[in-house]
C-alpha cells in the first residue's frame, strides 16, 4: 500500500505511514487464495513496527507506537524521536560562549590591575587589608563581568575560567609588587577569598 501523502510503499495492513506518519486508508485487502479480510480503519498500528498492532500513541508528536517503542518521559509517553531531551538554554554553552568567557575573563583580570595599580601609585602603597577588599572585588567583577558576557549561562567550565581569570588577575598584581606573595597564608587566604566570590556568581547546580 503506498501513502498518498508521500507515496512510500508501507505494508498491506500498515494504519500509518512509516515515513511521514500520514495515516492511510484502510479496509478489504487481497491475500492468498484470493480470500480478503477486514481491517479495522480504526486499528492503530506502530509507525516503526507496522505489523504490531497497538493503542497507544505518542504524546509528542500523536504517532501510534508500540510498547517496544515506548519512552518514558516526563510529560508523558513519547516515542523514541520526541523523547531526546534537550538541555535548557541556560545550560546550553557553545564553544563561542567559552571563548567570549574567556576574553572577558583576561580583559577584566588587566582591568583589576590597573585599578590596584591606579590605587597603590595614588595612595603610595597598599596595606593588605585594602588589597585584600580590592582582589574581592576583581573577583566579583570578573565573575559578574564573565556572566554578562555569556548572557548568564551556566556550567562548570564557565567558573573554572572565572577562577582561572582571577589567578591570572593575582598573578598580575604579585607581579607588579602591589601584594607580596613571600608571605604565603594571606596571598592565598585573599586569592580563596576572590575565587568563591567570583565563582559564586556563576552558580552551578
Amino acid at each position: 500500500m503506498n501513502c498518498t501523502s508521500c507515496n512510500t510503499k508501507n505494508l498491506d495492513n500498515a494504519a500509518y505511514c512509516v515515513l511521514c506518519g500520514d495515516k492511510l486508508e484502510l479496509g478489504f485487502e487481497e491475500i492468498d487464495q484470493g480470500k480478503a479480510k477486514y481491517v479495522d480503519p480504526g486499528s492503530l498500528w506502530c509507525f516503526l513496527h507496522p505489523n504490531v498492532e497497538t493503542v497507544l500513541r505518542c504524546g509528542g508528536c500523536e504517532r501510534p507506537i508500540c510498547v517496544t517503542c515506548v519512552v518514558q518521559h516526563p510529560v508523558g509517553v513519547r516515542c523514541r524521536e520526541c523523547a531526546r531531551l534537550r538541555k535548557l538554554p541556560q545550560f546550553d554553552v557553545s564553544p563561542l560562549f567559552y571563548a567570549r568567557a574567556v576574553g572577558a575573563g583576561i580583559v577584566l583580570a588587566f582591568a583589576g590591575l590597573a585599578v590596584l595599580v591606579v590605587l597603590a601609585v595614588t595612595l603610595r602603597g597598599l596595606g593588605f587589608s585594602v588589597v585584600l577588599l580590592g582582589l574581592v572585588a576583581v573577583g566579583y567583577v570578573v565573575g559578574e563581568g564573565v556572566s554578562r558576557a555569556v548572557n548568564r549561562k551556566v556550567s562548570r567550565g564557565l567558573q573554572y575560567i572565572a577562577a582561572a581569570s582571577v589567578i591570572l588577575a593575582y598573578v598580575l598584581i604579585s607581579i607588579a609588587g602591589i601584594i607580596n606573595t613571600s608571605g604565603g597564608l594571606y596571598g592565598i587566604l585573599a586569592l580563596a577569598v576572590s575565587i568563591y566570590v567570583t565563582v559564586s556568581r556563576i552558580r552551578y547546580p
